[in-house]
C-alpha cells in the first residue's frame, strides 16, 4: 500500500511539473506605427475568458516597429490582439457604429510552442480603410 502511495505521489508530481512547463514567451513585432504617441497594447488569449488573457503595453516613442514580449503564454492555439492606445485610456476607442478609430489588428489561431515564438502584426486603421471603399 505504501508503494502505491509513493507511485501516486510521483505521478502527481510529474504531472504538475509537466503542466508548469506548458507556457512560453512570445515576441510580437508590431508594424505600421504611424504616430509616436500613446501605448501599444498587446494581448494573447480568448476574449471570452478575459481573466486568462496575457497582456502587455509598450510606450510608443517613435514610428515604425514596436517590439513587445508576452511572458508565460500557454502553449497551443491562441489569438493575438494589438491596438495603439493613442489617448492612453486603456481601451480600443470605437465610433458610434462600433468601428475602431484607433489602429488595431488581430491574428487568430496562432500556434504557441515550447521555445522561441515570434510573430509580426501590422496595425491597420479600420475606419480609414472603410472610408476609402
Amino acid at each position: 500500500m505504501k508503494t502505491l502511495r509513493m507511485i501516486g505521489l510521483f505521478a502527481a508530481l510529474g504531472l504538475s511539473v509537466s503542466l508548469y512547463g506548458q507556457s512560453a514567451d512570445v515576441t510580437i513585432v508590431v508594424k505600421g506605427v504611424r504616430e509616436a504617441k500613446g501605448k501599444v497594447m498587446v494581448a494573447a488569449g480568448d476574449k471570452a475568458k478575459p481573466q486568462e488573457m496575457i497582456g502587455e503595453m509598450v510606450a510608443v516613442t517613435s514610428t515604425g516597429d514596436v517590439v513587445c514580449v508576452l511572458k508565460n503564454v500557454p502553449v497551443g492555439k491562441t489569438n493575438i490582439y494589438v491596438y495603439q492606445d493613442l489617448n492612453e485610456n486603456f481601451q480600443l476607442d470605437m465610433d458610434e457604429q462600433h468601428i475602431p478609430i484607433e489602429p488595431c489588428n488581430t491574428k487568430e489561431k496562432v500556434t504557441i510552442k515550447d521555445g522561441e515564438n515570434k510573430f509580426e502584426i501590422k496595425l491597420i486603421n479600420v475606419k480609414e480603410m472603410m472610408e476609402k471603399r
